[in-house]
């Protein structure tokens, strides 16, 4: 309430000089900018029109914390996927796990995430494609590719997007198809590590009612890794996309859409680095040591020491998503979407990260999830609008894992050498239904009071074949498999008030919730047989958006706190059944936690074809009440899991006439402070604070553009993850793996477009 007061008391002072000195007024949002285009206008910064709210409106009517990204600025970045255009964002820290194919996505938003990449594992961060809820961090990591608009939900949004986006939601639209003219675009490319990249589409308006546009995409590379034991550079990657979409407008009032996406990807097993410490069996054992806490077994961050011969992965997924949109007059709309998603892979991985075969598995998996909504909205320009719906989720899930463990002689006295094969087949299944609303009703002039609500039911079953545990043929096995259901209901309550047409404040109230369920890595009968129960967030938020100087400046700042309940946390902790894996991964409901933060986004124009966006973002996160589920000793001090104090990034734009054309100059500098890579804050995958610059020069003429440029200029080689292997209060662990951020790329790329 502090905070809400300080909020509004500045607004008013902020408004009196707009109010004195009569500013131009926003524009109003232009329904036809379907793509959110940043277009400036008489030399200002033009409408952002979202749907963070499942209906298009202008970023600065929202009344909650929200980045955008059109089309026009992401076409300007050398970004490659979803792990760098979303960083931008205040807040957010997204990296690739490197702990499996498909690039499995770490999404942390204010202190918010999870670091795990097990398929039965829920997200933290909803990523949300074309409309559609991706269950899963495998496929998550999207590639920037046909990108039509990428919005950053920050803070739980678990009325409109429900369960699992407890820390936020990344929306992305592709590009769909017209009817206005045949129109096409190809772009190819090529850079260090013998990196080649095309892709291109073809959009062909069919007649005045019907639209077909068909891509496709291509990129491969050499890895960035030097693997000495192997004599050979690790970590190749190969990516094949192809896409279909087709829109179809009977009337003027109905509308039909549908894509599919059919994705490819061939590659190096993921390169794990071992960064064991003295007191880990991985170094006091068997001599596989850190040379210190900086630097991981193979003496660089840029050399593997894997032995593994297996390095051959795959992954490979398939999505349809189809929409309908009819206006029935009065205001009112009906919407219905269809969602399907699929993934298989497989790869050997060498998770021990030495010149020995200690732990190794074979992991076949595959994964399938189908969605559909049904809503209706009612906006007549009125007092009042708002929007119900109604949701269902069912996904199955299945690995038949195989590990491979050389440590027998450690914990089973077996000779020194033996590699045990222990088969593991888990199987699960979720069904998810929910009903939804959200509206606003203008109480009095310029102040709209928001409510919404979203009523979930979740259940949830596990199978587990394990020879170690033929009691699972009676509760859990195969044939008999455990569930457990749950409901949640998420309120969300706003006020927001606008002094002048360039200056609005809002407070909110809104609550999300992370679904329960069961271990995917057991190993014994009770992990495998034992629920955990759903985590909450409650969010109190207040905020101001303004715009000055002719819309010349824009200036969004947002103060938030929030109360975690109930934290679920993954703990790789030993067990010691014989013949097993010694180690299997607990789920416990074992925490509560305080983030508290600010967050600030800067954009100006402050000369012609110059623009520079800026966002900053503090975090103060901090376990509240947190005791060993083991022990029952205090684990409050610890730190949160990629939590860090500072974020910051600055893009700077210029564009201007040269050479016979317009040439773009464009950079981004991202920081992030340090942060903990691992839940027990293990020393050796720490990272430091970390300053990755991205920058590009292009010529455009006509509809040709060339461009060059670099991504992690500065060679940054913090780590993307880090994971403590069979450790617990009582005992150090295993050993601790991590992954590093790919090195230093450039290139040049040739754009045509007609």
């Amino acid at each position: 309430m502090r905070a809400l007061k300080t909020l509004l008391c500045t607004g008013t002072i902020l408004a009196l000089p707009a109010m004195a000195h009569g500013q131009a007024t926003a524009s109003p949002v232009d329904d036809s900018q379907a793509e959110a285009e940043n277009t400036q206008s008489e030399g200002g910064l033009g409408v952002i029109v979202v749907t963070a709210r499942k209906r298009e409106e202008s970023l600065q009517d929202v009344g909650s914390a929200v980045t955008a990204l059109s089309s026009a600025e992401l076409s300007r970045r050398p970004d490659l996927d979803l792990s760098s255009f979303a960083n931008s964002a205040p807040s957010v820290v997204i990296t690739d796990m490197q702990e499996g194919p498909g690039s499995p996505a770490s999404m942390t938003i204010r202190g918010i995430g999870t670091s795990d990449h097990e398929r039965s594992i829920d997200p933290t961060v909803g990523v949300v494609v074309d409309g559609v809820f991706i269950g899963t961090v495998g496929g998550a990591m999207v590639k920037a590719i046909d990108i039509a608009r990428l919005e950053v939900l920050r803070g739980p949004q678990g009325t409109l997007f429900g369960r699992n986006s407890i820390g936020g939601a990344l929306l992305l639209d592709r590009k769909r198809p017209d009817m206005d003219a045949v129109s096409g675009k190809i772009r190819v490319g090529y850079g260090n590590y013998d990196h080649r990249n095309a892709d291109g589409y073809l959009n062909v308006p069919i007649s005045d009612m019907l639209a077909v546009k068909v891509g496709g995409a291509y990129s491969e590379h050499d890895g960035y890794w030097r693997n000495i034991v192997l004599d050979r550079r690790q970590g190749d990657d190969r990516y094949l996309n192809a896409n279909i979409a087709v829109q179809f407008e009977p009337r003027d009032n109905l509308e039909f859409y549908y894509r599919f996406d059919k994705s490819w990807i061939d590659q190096d097993a993921a390169v794990i680095q071992n960064v064991a410490s003295p007191d880990q069996a991985w170094c006091f054992y068997y001599e596989q040591c850190a040379p210190d806490p900086d630097t991981p077994q193979g003496g660089d961050r840029y050399v593997s020491v894997q032995n593994s011969p297996g390095f051959d992965a795959f992954f490979n997924t398939d999505m349809h998503v189809a929409t309908a949109n009819y206006e029935v007059g009065g205001g009112f709309e009906v919407d219905y979407l269809f969602g399907h998603f699929r993934t298989d892979e497989r790869g050997r991985w060498d998770f021990d990260g030495t010149p020995l075969t200690l732990y190794d598995t074979d992991r076949p998996q595959w994964y399938r999830q189908t969605s559909h909504e049904l809503r209706m909205s009612y906006d007549q320009g009125g007092p009042l609008n708002f929007t119900v719906g109604l949701y269902s989720y069912s996904s199955r899930y299945r690995i038949e894992n195989t590990s491979f463990i050389g440590f027998g002689d450690l914990l089973f006295g077996l000779p020194a050498g033996t590699v045990l094969t222990v088969p593991q087949e888990v199987a699960q299944r979720t069904k998810s239904y929910a009903a939804f609303f959200e509206g606003d009703l203008e109480i009095v002039n310029d102040l709209t009071l928001t409510l919404g609500g979203r009523y979930t039911r979740d259940k949830k079953f596990q199978r587990v074949a394990d020879p170690l545990f033929p009691e699972l043929d009676d509760a859990g096995g195969f044939d008999n498999p455990v569930s457990k259901s749950w409901k949640e209901f998420t309120p969300k309550v706003g006020l927001r008030y606008r002094f002048n047409p360039d200056l609005m404040a809002y407070a909110l109230f809104s609550r999300g919730f992370r679904a329960g369920g069961f271990s995917g890595r057991p190993g014994t009968y009770e992990a495998a047989v034992t629920p955990y129960d759903p985590e909450t967030v409650d969010n109190y938020e207040a905020g101001i958006k303004s715009e000055w100087f002719d819309n010349r400046l824009r200036v969004n700042l947002s103060v938030f706190s929030m109360r975690y309940k109930d934290k679920q946390e993954e703990l790789s902790v030993p067990v010691d059944v014989v013949g097993g894996t010694g180690q299997q991964t607990l789920f416990v409901n074992a925490a509560t936690a305080k983030l508290e933060g600010v967050e600030l986004e800067v954009s100006a124009i402050p000369a012609p074809g110059l623009t520079i966006n800026s966002a900053l973002g503090y975090l103060n996160a901090k376990y509240t009440d947190f005791d060993d589920p083991l022990t029952g000793d205090s684990l409050t001090y610890l730190e949160l899991r990629r939590a860090p104090e500072l974020t910051f990034s600055l893009s700077p734009s210029y564009q201007f006439d040269a050479a016979g054309g317009e040439i773009t100059l464009s950079a981004d500098w991202h920081y992030v402070s340090a942060y903990e890579n691992t839940f027990w804050n293990t020393p050796g995958a720490r990272n430091d604070g970390a300053h990755v610059v991205n920058a590009q020069i292009s010529w455009a003429r006509a509809n040709t553009i060339v461009a060059l440029y670099g991504r992690n200029l500065t060679k940054d080689d913090s780590y993307t993850i880090g994971l403590d292997v069979g450790r617990d209060a009582t005992f150090p662990g295993l050993w601790t793996f991590v992954g590093t951020r790919p090195p230093r790329t450039y290139g040049i790329s040739v754009t045509q477009s007609f």
